[in-house]
């Protein structure tokens, strides 16, 4: 069991690295994170009574959107998932390439905005 965590703690933890300039955690980011994390590792529900794991399909995530801080997956034509979680050993890998990403993404954008702005004139 110790080998899971929730995925609203995965969100925490991937907001922590993402942005430990802001220590507080909006409900909306850490969906959105829980949905980056949800194309890079796979996403588990454990069913309470028995601990047993059910692995979640990718058209399953894709049909729900997270809520509730990346508590609840939740879909418009039937009951939400609860009690989501993913590997612990996966989410470290999971949260560097979002790192990294993030890195290159604001690299590209700085760069840019520092780029000379160039206006092409066409004359008929």
């Amino acid at each position: 069991m110790a080998d899971f965590i929730p995925l609203a703690r995965a969100a925490a933890l991937a907001h922590e690295r993402l942005f430990p300039e802001q220590p507080s955690k909006d409900y909306k980011t850490l969906d959105v994170i829980a949905l980056a994390l949800s194309a890079l590792i796979p996403l588990y529900q454990r069913d309470m009574e028995s601990g047993a794991l059910r692995a979640l399909a990718e058209g399953e995530i894709s049909a729900g959107r997270f809520t509730r801080g990346a508590t609840t997956l939740e879909f418009p034509n039937r009951p939400p998932l609860r009690f989501l979680v993913v590997s612990r050993e996966s989410l470290a890998g999971a949260i560097q390439k979002l790192q990294d990403d993030s890195l290159a993404a604001a690299r590209v954008s700085l760069t840019l905005r520092q780029s000379p702005k160039t206006t092409s004139s066409r004359s008929s």
